[in-house]
């Protein structure tokens, strides 16, 4: 079973890399060496999210041949990364 085609996989790997380069670039002093605050994460997942989402949007704009190119559990990669920036906005206004 193949869970994503074309870029699709970017819809888990640009949250991660964004979270990590969040913890290296400005690390959040009141979490010790290393650890990452749920503001930090929620905000480094948030943005790799709206990327995902702008990039999802670009790049299935055409139909291809074959149908939608760039998908992730056969959805269009935009609408996953789309709710998880829901997802992450949401519990961030509940915790703040």
């Amino acid at each position: 079973m193949l869970i994503y085609r074309g870029a699709g996989i970017m819809t888990l790997l640009m949250p991660i890399v964004t979270v990590l380069l969040l913890m290296w670039l400005w690390p959040d002093p009141s979490v010790k060496k290393g650890d990452v605050s749920l503001m930090q994460f929620l905000l480094g997942v948030g943005i790799g999210a709206a990327i995902n989402t702008v990039m999802g949007l670009i790049l299935n704009r055409k139909n291809h041949d074959g149908g939608v190119r760039h998908h992730f559990f056969y959805i269009p990669m935009q609408w996953p990364s789309l709710a998880i920036v829901l997802v992450c906005s949401i519990i961030g206004f509940i915790k703040h």
